[in-house]
């Protein structure tokens, strides 16, 4: 049986500006916080090698950043660059 993924990522704009507009988030930092809270926080780190083709995670990333905290804040700052546009 294969696992579910997440489909946050495709989302994330839409996500985002939804946390923004109930005032739970208000900078990207926050926004990286609240994503360490989210299903596709845990896929990232618990699909091993499957996390670089469906999340673009790779180990040596893993290993430097254990966390994913730059992964979080660079898919927090591409969100809110959608959302700007948008």
């Amino acid at each position: 049986q294969l696992p579910i993924e997440s489909q946050l990522v495709k989302r994330m704009p839409d996500a985002l500006n939804a946390e923004v507009a109930m005032g739970s988030v208000q900078t990207v930092r926050e926004a990286a916080e609240w994503l360490g809270y989210t299903y596709l926080y845990v896929r990232m780190l618990r699909a091993g090698l499957a996390a670089r083709e469906l999340y673009g995670v790779t180990e040596e990333e893993r290993e430097d950043d254990p966390l994913l905290l730059q992964r979080r804040l660079d898919l927090a700052h591409s969100a809110a660059l959608d959302c700007e546009r948008s």
